[in-house]
């Protein structure tokens, strides 16, 4: 391996109903992105395709690739590898439940972020049958 770096990955899988734990991988950087979402879908892809996480839009837009990196919450597919003779350490969002490996179950955060409702409402309804609400230029400025 010309660049290798070695991946701490915490793993969980509750139908073997065993304790987590962090299992190694190591990754040659030159056949690997920049990013610590790059390494986990070579980890995935060619490694062990039984790691499992989210990932969607690798933007930095939709968070389904948020993670515990190093001890630092942050976005896989926005922060980059920083080789170092120590492991890279990837855990789950810290205070949530685990559903399988990097995957917390989102289902309080989705209530809360229910509860709060927030987006924006109008004080005026539209009138039955009515499929837009139009602007004039007066609503405009």
């Amino acid at each position: 391996m010309a660049s290798p770096q070695k991946f701490a990955i915490y793993r969980y899988d509750p139908d073997q109903q065993a304790k987590p734990f962090l299992q190694e991988y190591t990754i040659d950087l030159k056949t690997c992105g920049p990013m610590i979402l790059d390494a986990l879908i070579k980890v995935k892809d060619e490694v062990d395709p039984t790691l499992t996480f989210r990932r969607s839009c690798r933007e930095g837009i939709c968070g389904s690739c948020a993670m515990n990196i190093n001890g630092k919450n942050g976005l896989a597919c926005l922060l980059y590898i920083e080789p170092s003779a120590k492991p890279i350490e990837i855990q789950p969002l810290p205070h949530t439940y685990v559903v399988k490996d990097l995957v917390p179950d989102l289902t309080n955060f989705y209530n809360q972020y229910k509860s709060i409702e927030p987006w924006l409402k109008r004080k005026d309804v539209k009138a039955k049958g009515d499929a837009e609400y139009f602007q004039s230029r007066e609503d405009r400025s």
